[in-house]
């Protein structure tokens, strides 16, 4: 209901915005937000906060009963999502993985859209706008593993220019010879068992990990965590590896240089 009422506040914020003859990037400098923010507000996506849409709303030339109007639309929108958001077993606070990124608990990540968080390179994440966990080596007597399944249109999806993606594809390489990294990627021509809507990280038994576009969740109820870590098994009987996938990557790596000249 309340994803509803932002798709119809958005589409009425849009046309007020462009009867009054103004610009997302003047709005935006108007309201002081960004102006990404204001093209999620008219395609009616949540933002952080319903503050953000109420600056939107008071940089519009309308008047104050409209105004306030919209304001208590917005509100109510926002307070309907959040009475659906949150269930038990599940977490938005940003800083919650950290936990299970320092434990010693296998880590299972499938990835259809970026690269895995523990393998980006510092361009890499800048040029995505994306958070970057960088893989260390295992403490010494620690078991520790990680075990990534990469689609391939993953890799062929270059943030920005694709300058940063030379580097990222040489250092997944240089991760695959790590003894506690096991890599696969999943060719465009495989099939796959089973597809999943998001990327998403396994921790074991404990919990799994989901980067949406505006909230990191994690996921803790014990069946959950099963279905994921099932997921993530199917996917990686579909993926190759070794030196078959290690030659999947050069070629990516040639076809982005013939693209970037």
């Amino acid at each position: 209901m309340g994803d509803e009422r932002l798709r119809e506040l958005g589409g009425e914020l849009r046309a007020m915005r462009t009867a009054a003859g103004l610009s997302g990037r003047e709005l935006a400098r108007r309201a002081g937000i960004a102006q990404s923010a204001v093209s999620r507000v008219e395609n009616g996506q949540r933002v952080g906060t319903p503050a953000i849409v109420e600056k939107f709303v008071a940089a519009l030339p309308i008047a104050p009963e409209v105004a306030d109007g919209l304001r208590t639309r917005v509100r109510d929108a926002y307070a309907a999502l959040a009475d659906h958001r949150v269930d038990v077993g599940v977490s938005l606070k940003p800083n919650a993985p950290r936990r299970w990124e320092r434990g010693t608990a296998p880590v299972r990540e499938f990835q259809s859209a970026v690269i895995p968080r523990a393998l980006r390179s510092p361009e890499y994440a800048r040029a995505a706008g994306l958070a970057e966990s960088p893989l260390a080596q295992p403490a010494p007597g620690s078991t520790r593993v990680f075990r990534c399944v990469i689609t391939e249109g993953a890799l062929r999806t270059w943030p920005d220019s694709g300058t940063a993606m030379p580097g990222q594809l040489d250092r997944i390489l240089a991760a695959d010879d790590l003894p506690s990294v096991h890599l696969g990627v999943i060719p465009w021509q495989a099939p796959v068992p089973v597809v999943p809507p998001h990327g998403f990280t396994v921790f074991g038994d404990e919990a799994v990990v989901v980067e949406t576009y505006t909230a990191v969740m994690t996921l803790t109820k014990p069946g959950v965590v099963a279905s994921y870590r099932d997921a993530h098994a199917r996917l990686e009987e579909a993926a190759i590896t070794g030196e078959p996938m290690r030659e999947l990557l050069r070629r990516i790596r040639r076809d982005l240089a013939k693209l970037t000249g």
